[in-house]
């Protein structure tokens, strides 16, 4: 390591000596380094009597932190490591075949070892997954809502031909895969994931790409392929890509060119779609999402929950519903439900956040505890209050007296008193029923 950094250090002296012009090409990209790490830097240390043993060491790091054209050698150091030896300076970017790039962070859930199938869902990652999908369909059909999973795929599906030749799969059978063929054989949700679309587009217009190169996301006619499969699912017909035209255009420089603070390097496409421009469509944007209107589109009014991938195919499939917003996960709170009252609700994520369905699900009720000095008040509310009657009982987890509450109608707010030294779960039954018939939601909650 340190002969290799040596030898950057000479590289650097000689393209800086000996081709001056050379280096200001090189160095121009760097104009506005200063703000591209996108961290507040170290403050200067003030000495004083509660830091006078630190202050050496505080004011060494402030100075290592702002010494000057420190952004500039750092980025001109990755971008040696990666144009002269092809090294990646983060251990969350993969560098791939071609000038391709690929995400591999293990606390992002490492889409690469996903997409080659390195693991698996539990049995009871996918039970997880399921019920709270289930319990979400329910809650929406209760209210007149179409529910429809979309799971846009990883670029890493798409183009593992474009991994270095070290990745191998592991399993043909990918994780995301896994998950869809449990919910196929387990439940009746429609599922929409335009893996084999993708895969006959990348075959039959090898003129086009479908992903960015130095970035996460699908390009733009990613995204519209993926409209146009979610149009379809939702009785809506769109163009296919040989009935449009893309130009290419030149996008801004990719995320996973960001972490490894590198220029862009030439062959990153992106397009616009012309088929778009026919469409009389406004936007808005708000703090929690995009709002869009299309004068004389289908009248249903469609709402998505979204992540990243959703930024390119919103404009593509918002041409198709008169009303539709796109709310991110991040912003999302199920009052939006009622206060955009949907037709459609599509529950949008790229494959490789697809374990987080484990905590997210659409509920029928709402559940809060609050602690008090000697005892919990557990709340129970309907979450959407211009519903029909809902229907509840409520018993203790693991005890011999099990039954606190036999089945009654949840109109309003409902309390429950936890005796003090009083702890442990109940598990909450909602029914859409006064007999007990039909089961919409178990709850458990601790207390």
């Amino acid at each position: 390591m340190a002969k290799r950094r040596s030898v950057l250090w000479i590289i650097m002296f000689i393209i800086v000596i000996m081709a001056p012009s050379a280096s200001f090409v090189l160095l121009k990209d760097y104009v506005d380094a200063e703000n591209y790490e996108n961290r507040n830097k170290i403050e200067r240390p003030k000495l004083s009597f509660g830091n006078f043993d630190t202050f050496p060491e505080e004011f060494e790091k402030y100075y290592n932190d702002n010494l000057p054209y420190r952004n500039q050698l750092v980025m001109l150091n990755n971008s040696i490591d990666y144009f002269g030896f092809k090294q990646s300076s983060s251990d969350k970017v993969v560098i791939g075949k071609d000038g391709w790039l690929f995400y591999s962070s293990k606390s992002d859930y490492n889409p690469l070892e996903q997409s080659l199938g390195y693991w698996k869902y539990t049995e009871e990652q996918l039970k997880a997954i399921t019920d709270n999908l289930i319990v979400t369909k329910r809650a929406l059909e209760r209210r007149g809502i179409e529910f429809v999973l979309f799971i846009a795929p990883n670029k890493e599906t798409i183009y593992p031909e474009k991994l270095p030749d070290y990745y191998e799969f592991q399993d043909e059978e990918s994780s995301t895969e896994q998950l869809i063929k449990y919910l196929r054989e387990n439940t009746d949700i429609r599922i929409v994931y335009p893996y084999k679309e993708l895969i006959k587009a990348k075959e039959d217009r090898p003129d086009l790409i479908l992903y960015r190169k130095t970035d996460t996301h699908w390009n733009k006619a990613g995204a519209y392929i993926g409209a146009v499969s979610l149009a379809e699912e939702l009785g809506v017909t769109m163009p296919g890509i040989d009935e449009v035209s893309f130009s290419q255009v030149c996008p801004l420089k990719g995320d996973l060119a960001n972490m490894l603070n590198i220029p862009e390097e030439e062959g990153e496409i992106d397009y616009n779609i012309d088929y778009l421009s026919e469409y009389h469509t406004t936007k808005e944007e708000t703090s929690a999402g995009y709002l869009f209107y299309t004068k004389g589109a289908d009248q249903r009014d469609l709402f998505v929950k979204r992540d990243s991938f959703s930024t390119a195919m919103a404009p593509c499939i918002a041409t198709q519903f008169e009303n539709s917003v796109f709310i991110r996960s991040e912003y999302f709170k199920q009052r939006y439900i009622s206060e955009y009252n949907p037709d459609i609700f599509v529950l949008e994520t790229v494959e490789r956040y697809l374990p987080v369905l484990e905590e997210f699900r659409v509920s029928c009720i709402d559940v809060s505890v609050i602690q008090k000095d000697t005892e919990s008040e557990i709340h129970i509310k309907p979450a959407f209050s211009e519903e029909r009657v809902l229907y509840v009982t409520l018993e203790k987890v693991g005890r011999e007296e099990k039954l606190i509450q036999e089945l009654e109608p949840l109109e309003e707010e409902k309390l429950f008193y936890g005796k003090e030294g009083d702890t442990g779960e109940i598990k909450i039954s909602v029914y859409d029923d006064p007999n007990g018939n039909e089961l919409l939601e178990e709850r458990i909650i601790q207390y």
